[in-house]
């Protein structure tokens, strides 16, 4: 199925199928991302999910390596009623241009889940 999604600053969140594209250009893509690298990512971890499920939110996180990529997800089957099986995804690319991710996290999200991230954003 076809994705659409909007991105703003390193974070991609999924557009319903009956909502437009914002009308506003986006931003111009951080000196060290070559352009549509952010889409190419987006299609490689779309590649790790199961047909059923879509992407909600991709955020790119900062990594402790310096050349290892890493993104967080917020992944949901597309079927109505399906937010019971929530789950936060963390993906890794070993360098910018990598043509293959990994998973290195998978956390359900149960109706009492508490998430605490640390750091500065």
């Amino acid at each position: 199925p076809r994705q659409s999604f909007v991105m703003v600053k390193g974070a991609a969140r999924l557009l319903p199928a009956e909502e437009p594209p914002p009308a506003e250009p986006p931003p111009a893509e951080p000196p060290c991302q070559a352009p549509g690298q952010q889409e190419q990512h987006l299609h490689l971890m779309m590649q790790l999910l199961r047909p059923q499920d879509a992407i909600r939110l991709a955020v790119r996180l900062e990594s402790a390596r310096p050349r290892r990529v890493r993104y967080l997800l917020l992944v949901r089957p597309e079927e109505a009623g399906a937010e019971a099986e929530t789950a936060l995804l963390g993906v890794d690319f070993a360098h910018e241009g990598a043509t293959r991710c990994t998973l290195g996290m998978v956390l359900p999200l149960w109706s009492d889940t508490q998430v605490f991230l640390d750091g500065d954003g």
